[in-house]
C-alpha cells in the first residue's frame, strides 16, 4: 500500500518536473528579419507616460509633486495626440496599409493607442479625484465654479477673462 503512494507521488513528481523545465525552455530565436525586435514607438511612448502616472500614485512624494506628475503626465498626453496621434490618422486618412517595423498597421496602432489610453485617462482621473482630496485635507482648495458665491464669481470674471484671451 505504501509503494502505491510513493509511486503516484513519484509520478506526479516527475509531470512537475517536467512542466517546470518546459517553462525555462529557450523563447525561439529573434532573427534579423523578426519585426519582434523592434518594440512600437508610439506603445513605447504611452508606457513612459504611465510609469509618470505611476509616480504621481507614489504616496513618499510630496503632495504638490504628485500633483505635477499628474499634470506632466496630462501635458504629455495632449502633445502626444496632437504630433503622434494626428501623423498616424493622416497615414490612415492616406489609406496606408504598410505596417510599421514592428508589424503594425496605422490603424492597428491606433486601436492599440485607443485601448490603452482609455486605460490611462482613467487612472488620471482616479488619481486627480485623490489629490484633489489630499490637497483638501491640507487645506489647498480646487473649487468647482458651482462652489463659489456670486461674489466671488464677479470678482474672478475679469481676471479670467483677461487670461483666457491674451494676445
Amino acid at each position: 500500500m505504501g509503494s502505491k503512494v510513493e509511486k503516484i507521488s513519484s509520478a506526479q513528481k516527475s509531470d512537475a518536473e517536467s512542466t517546470s523545465l518546459e517553462s525555462l525552455a529557450e523563447p525561439p530565436p529573434i532573427t534579423a528579419e523578426s519585426p519582434d525586435r523592434f518594440i512600437n514607438r508610439e506603445l513605447s511612448w504611452l508606457a513612459f507616460n504611465e510609469r509618470v502616472m505611476e509616480e504621481a500614485d507614489n504616496s513618499a512624494h510630496p503632495l504638490l509633486e504628485r500633483l505635477r506628475f499628474l499634470s506632466i503626465s496630462s501635458s504629455n498626453l495632449d502633445e502626444f495626440y496632437m504630433v503622434r496621434v494626428a501623423g498616424l490618422k493622416g497615414q490612415q486618412q492616406a489609406g496606408v496599409k504598410t505596417p510599421s517595423q514592428e508589424g503594425m498597421t496605422p490603424a492597428e496602432q491606433l486601436s492599440a493607442i485607443n485601448d490603452r489610453v482609455a486605460a490611462l485617462m482613467q487612472e488620471q482621473q482616479r488619481c486627480w479625484r485623490g489629490l484633489r482630496g489630499a490637497l483638501r485635507e491640507a487645506g489647498i482648495l480646487v473649487l468647482d465654479p458651482t462652489e463659489l458665491t456670486k461674489k466671488e464669481r464677479t470678482w474672478l470674471a475679469p481676471t479670467s477673462s483677461r487670461r483666457s484671451f491674451r494676445s
